[in-house]
């Protein structure tokens, strides 16, 4: 069931993620992004790393995950102000 869950998760992610980059190359727009889509990946990949190895979840993790909400906006914060990256 957790199989059919990450799969559905994974094809949403994909395809909105190819629609828009579709979007963006056929429309000529400038890209501003890529700050944010670097934070979107690391926090895709800690969770996914994360849940990959536990069928059952003690309530710490939910901890972990709210704990990357702000740690992801303090990198954007980060990659984007203080080192000028986007």
């Amino acid at each position: 069931m957790l199989v059919q869950i990450y799969g559905g998760v994974t094809m949403n992610n994909l395809l909105c993620l190819a629609v828009f980059l579709a979007l963006v190359y056929m429309r000529h727009l400038t890209w501003d992004f890529s700050a944010e889509v670097l934070v979107i990946l690391i926090v895709c990949i800690v969770m996914g790393l994360f849940t990959s190895f536990r069928t059952t979840f003690p309530l710490w993790t939910c901890f972990v995950a709210f704990s990357l909400y702000p740690l992801s906006l303090a990198l954007v914060y980060v990659l984007d102000f203080v080192f000028g990256w986007s």
